[in-house]
């Protein structure tokens, strides 16, 4: 098997979905359509806040929280996220959510799959399941996938964790997030879910692609509290600074 897929790869290499060039070097690994010189440029993630993944200026430090947790401790326990919502990051979650690019959930759930298993799983161990953020009826079928339960299959896959699709469900259709501001969005997303079955599950992971404000992953992890789980862990590709 090992060797029918250098095989493929040499007759038929990919290209890197950022430039467009033949990946002749993979950023992290094979399956990964990135290629290593725009992986680096990436806005990665490396300062930020250890409870929300917020990102953070770098001169004041890593390993601590940022004022809104220390504000408000948020209902989910830990939370990572691999970039900044910046650059080509931005596009590359718009192509997929979007632009109908539903093949860029591999190379993300991928990424997403490498540091999950580097950041997280020594620190806080593996979840008895993955919840990818739901969307409601209405948005699922205009768009036609839910693009986090696409990047949740690959990390489920490898990972042998079972994902647990109909755990929680969106029972409103509320507005876009896009465009409103922290206290519209929490407004507009508050009571928004409905825990339907989390069988004897105490340790779950949301997976979204990106996090704005963190206001629908907080929803549902409140949600999920109220019905018996005891440890909510959040993951998503990016994680968008604050305004100023």
């Amino acid at each position: 098997m090992e060797l029918a897929q250098k095989l493929l790869s040499a007759l038929f290499p990919s290209r890197c979905i950022l430039c467009r060039q033949t990946v002749r070097i993979a950023a992290i690994n094979p399956n990964i359509e990135v290629c290593r010189d725009c992986y680096k440029i990436l806005p990665h993630n490396d300062n930020n806040c250890v409870r929300c993944a917020l990102p953070l200026p770098v001169d004041i430090g890593s390993q601590i929280l940022c004022g809104r947790c220390i504000k408000k401790t948020p209902s989910y326990d830990y939370s990572c996220s691999v970039f900044r919502y910046e650059s080509d990051i931005i596009n590359l979650i718009h192509q997929l959510k979007f632009g109908e690019k539903i093949s860029y959930a591999r190379s993300i759930g991928e990424i997403l799959l490498a540091s999950f298993e580097s950041d997280l799983l020594e620190k806080h161990g593996a979840p008895d399941c993955i919840i990818p953020v739901p969307i409601h009826d209405r948005r699922l079928r205009g768009r036609g996938y839910n693009q986090s339960i696409e990047i949740a299959r690959v990390m489920a896959k490898k990972l042998a964790i079972p994902i647990a699709y109909d755990a929680v469900v969106k029972k409103h259709s509320t507005l876009a997030q896009s465009g409103l501001n922290a206290k519209e969005r929490q407004k507009n997303i508050k009571n928004a879910f409905d825990v339907i079955n989390v069988e004897n599950y105490k340790h779950v992971l949301i997976v979204d692609d990106v996090v704005t404000t963190g206001s629908t992953v907080n929803e549902i992890a409140k949600a999920l509290k109220k019905n018996g789980v005891d440890r909510v862990g959040v993951l998503s590709i990016a994680r968008a600074p604050v305004k100023n």
